[in-house]
């Protein structure tokens, strides 16, 4: 396990083999890695590293080891300023944009990441313009280029909307101070998917189309 920063890292990395075939080449036993971390946004962690010494295949992924209070955090951009706020999403957590009826929600491949309003836009944007290029329907291609129009929009901050992340596990953040934090019920969090992340664009809606 290499290129670790030494800040975040707890501890030696740690190497083991894994009883299990490689799923490119067949070849075993696959190499495990894994080293214990502390991150800033998300607290302790797990990073792992399956490698196959055959064939060179590789899959990383990052565990999170804390458990907070599942919460939800609500900020409403309505300045330049605030598509700036770092968003620090867990694997678990659910993002929601209700003006665009727009959700990105966990799986079972989906990974940790940092970045901020305007980055977590662009990701609804890419997935927009990858729907766009592949539509064999003129009827969806002007669906969704008003779509990509609106999102274009709220990245140049000519439209207000609400960004919302709700975390089970409460390890996710929206750093900014007109963020509002609320505590979820049980029966809320029970309702929220925990973990590929999956985004939900079935509604997303042109301006026109809003009631």
């Amino acid at each position: 396990m290499t290129d670790r920063t030494p800040d975040v890292a707890r501890g030696p990395a740690r190497e083991s083999a894994l009883d299990a075939p490689c799923p490119v080449c067949g070849h075993r036993p696959m190499v495990l890695r894994s080293l214990d971390l502390d991150l800033p946004y998300f607290g302790g962690a797990l990073q792992t590293i399956l490698l196959c010494v055959a064939c060179g295949y590789r899959h990383a992924d990052l565990l999170l080891t804390t458990r907070r209070e599942p919460v939800r955090l609500t900020l409403r951009v309505e300045r330049p300023d605030q598509l700036s706020a770092r968003v620090a999403r867990s694997s678990s957590g659910t993002i929601r944009i209700p003006e665009l009826g727009a959700s990105m929600e966990p799986g079972p491949q989906a990974e940790a990441f940092v970045s901020n309003v305007e980055g977590v836009l662009r990701k609804f944007l890419d997935v927009v313009q990858g729907q766009e290029a592949t539509a064999d329907d003129s009827v969806d291609r002007k669906r969704l280029a008003a779509v990509r129009a609106r999102i274009e929009g709220l990245i140049e901050g000519r439209e207000s909307f609400t960004f919302v992340l709700e975390d089970p596990t409460g390890n996710s953040t929206v750093v900014h101070a007109d963020t509002v934090r609320k505590v979820l019920s049980p029966e809320e969090a029970a309702r929220l998917k925990s973990p590929e992340a999956v985004f939900d664009l079935a509604d997303l809606a042109p301006a026109d189309e809003e009631e």
